[in-house]
């Protein structure tokens, strides 16, 4: 069986408009990633009572899962007006980095590599990530998730 899904370009474009004094300071970037044949889109209400798990990440299929190597791009908006929601990233070693977004706000990763270090040693190497957790401040908060892969 072949698939009918043909593989397209994901444009991201990152867009800032400010007009100070009369002057515009606007700031267009724009990124092109080719191949992508997978795209996954929701909204998921994260809790503030205990810390859920968004996404995981793994080299097979499986339910719930995104594989490592074919991840491209991740992206989460806080899509609440009031509160704020915590992003816990987390690698294979248990090592974690949080992320805070404030409502409104949004979150980016352009692959699934990342590097921690409990003691600020030097940069040794990137590791890939197994999952990203979330939990609201003080009032369940909706967040926006969209992952592309290849």
């Amino acid at each position: 069986m072949a698939s009918t899904i043909a593989p397209t370009d994901l444009i991201v474009s990152v867009n800032e408009q400010i007009n100070l004094n009369g002057n515009p300071i606007d700031s267009t970037n724009t990124l092109t990633i080719p191949s992508i044949n997978e795209v996954d889109k929701r909204i998921v209400t994260i809790p503030f009572a205990s810390e859920v798990t968004v996404l995981n990440f793994g080299t097979a299929v499986a339910a719930g899962t995104y594989i490592i190597g074919n991840v491209k791009y991740i992206r989460i908006t806080n899509k609440d007006d009031t509160n704020f929601v915590r992003i816990r990233v987390t690698k294979a070693t248990a090592q974690t980095f949080d992320v805070k977004i404030d409502a409104g706000k949004t979150f980016m990763m352009a692959n699934t590599s990342e590097s921690v270090s409990e003691t600020a040693a030097s940069f040794s190497a990137f590791v890939d990530m197994t999952s990203i957790n979330a939990q609201a401040d003080t009032a369940n908060v909706d967040c926006e998730i969209f992952i592309a892969s290849t």
